[in-house]
């Protein structure tokens, strides 16, 4: 990542992920609202040194009362659906997948009960009430600013969205959060965000924490290493990762 400190600069390479930048303009065009990047490629800009690619193009939306839905926007300019939340979106380079992960005014009024589920509205608004703007170069679109998650937002999501995943996927969703509490650029970053946070979605990633890094640290541990880029992780990079977070979050 290079840059100034009021934008920060990421380099994308190959044609998927020009495709995904030639995208997010399509997409902002479309729905009349900016674009506010997570999943994958949100981790990837975060990250000082990124360690896996993305092939599609993951955006949270904050729905007020009476508001259209991305989703329903894009197929109305002329993507197709694809999956139970996203499109395929065509560009001049290939058609790219965009999920939109909705949350509205409705699922705070009330919050629900169950703390998997709060957490993931909570964790998706605070995600995009916090995003920060990311210049992306790409090798063939002119440079996009695009609003990315910050690092505490997505590791909340992450700790949420691991539930009732494939295997490959949850263990990509720990490894990115072992990633972004361990890495020189996000970990600080991480502990202050996560400290910072409302204390209802503090209380909710602090029993996912405890769930995936310390009564299930064996599993979460298989989980990861069943991927190739996390082989090499150990018992002790898990146990670091739960003082981290827990740390952060009890303060």
């Amino acid at each position: 990542m290079s840059g100034s400190q009021e934008i920060p600069a990421v380099h994308l390479l190959g044609t998927g992920m020009s495709a995904i930048v030639q995208a997010i303009p399509i997409t902002a065009q479309a729905t009349g609202r900016p674009v506010i990047v997570v999943g994958g490629l949100a981790v990837l800009c975060r990250l000082s040194r990124p360690y896996r690619a993305t092939t599609d193009l993951d955006t949270v939306s904050r729905l007020q009362h009476g508001q259209t839905g991305q989703l329903q926007l894009l197929v109305a300019a002329g993507a197709t659906l694809s999956g139970p939340s996203g499109v395929q979106l065509p560009t001049a380079l290939g058609p790219v997948q965009i999920d939109v992960l909705q949350v509205t005014d409705a699922d705070f009024d009330p919050l629900p009960d169950d703390p998997t589920d709060r957490l993931h509205v909570l964790s998706h608004a605070w995600a995009a009430e916090t995003a920060t703007l990311v210049t992306l170069l790409a090798d063939d679109p002119p440079p996009v600013d695009v609003l990315v998650a910050q690092p505490a937002a997505l590791v909340a999501m992450k700790l949420q969205s691991a539930m009732n995943r494939a295997a490959a996927k949850e263990g990509t969703d720990f490894l990115d959060i072992v990633r972004l509490a361990m890495d020189p650029i996000t970990n600080r970053p991480v502990a202050a965000g996560l400290q910072s946070a409302g204390q209802q979605l503090k209380d909710d990633a602090l029993l996912h924490v405890a769930r995936w890094f310390e009564q299930g640290r064996d599993r979460t541990l298989k989980r990861i290493r069943s991927i190739p880029e996390g082989a090499t992780m150990t018992q002790a990079d898990l146990e670091l990762v739960a003082e981290l977070l827990t740390t952060a979050l009890t303060r």
